[in-house]
């Protein structure tokens, strides 16, 4: 599991983020949205979080996964979020065309990213998808760092079964994205620890 060793100093202070995506489809595939969602700590206070999401984990379950969650867990899980020390930030791109995720996917990591970088954040994780797939990621990054779109962010890949900060992530995607089809319960749990920007894909 990604961790770092406990800083004694003041100025060793940094933080990492975490991130994993969500994507809604209509019935008839015509335009979605694409969610790609960030929670954002300091590394060092992450091990009683971690601890707060294992003690949520179904018996014989290996990871939470949002969407394999019912209604009301979604709410428990939200609010254990809550109360944490962490920051949320979720891009939200419309219209997402379901022949061209990929790209929907880069408008809205170039989004993440630039907040990301404006705060300060040093390492990025995101869940590790195919190993062509993290390439085209790195490429992308290496593009933006390039043209000094971001500054600083090392860009990393975790497994959700190894890294349960990545399951908040998820979490968190996953309540925006009900809040935009109307459940709004768990989204409101999560209070103002969330910052929603929204892009144009189109």
């Amino acid at each position: 599991m990604p961790s770092e060793p406990p800083s004694t100093d003041a100025d060793d202070f940094h933080l990492h983020a975490w991130i994993d995506e969500s994507m809604w489809l209509p019935a008839d595939r015509s335009s979605g949205t694409y969610f790609l969602a960030a929670v954002v700590a300091d590394p060092n206070t992450c091990e009683p979080v971690r601890d707060s999401m294992l003690s949520l984990l179904p018996r014989r379950a290996d990871r939470l996964h949002w969407r394999h969650e019912t209604p009301q867990r979604q709410i428990k899980i939200a609010e254990a979020i809550a109360v944490e020390d962490l920051v949320h930030i979720v891009v939200i791109g419309v219209p997402l065309d379901p022949r061209r995720q990929e790209r929907g996917r880069r408008y809205c990591m170039e989004r993440l990213l630039h907040e990301l970088s404006s705060m300060g954040v040093s390492r990025a994780w995101f869940e590790s998808r195919h190993p062509a797939l993290n390439r085209r990621d790195v490429k992308m990054v290496d593009a933006l760092r390039s043209k000094n779109a971001i500054e600083g962010i090392v860009v990393e890949f975790a497994l959700p079964k190894e890294e349960q900060m990545l399951w908040i992530a998820d979490a968190v995607a996953g309540a925006v994205s009900g809040a935009e089809r109307g459940a709004h319960e768990a989204r409101e749990a999560l209070g103002t620890t969330v910052h929603e920007v929204r892009i144009e894909l189109a």
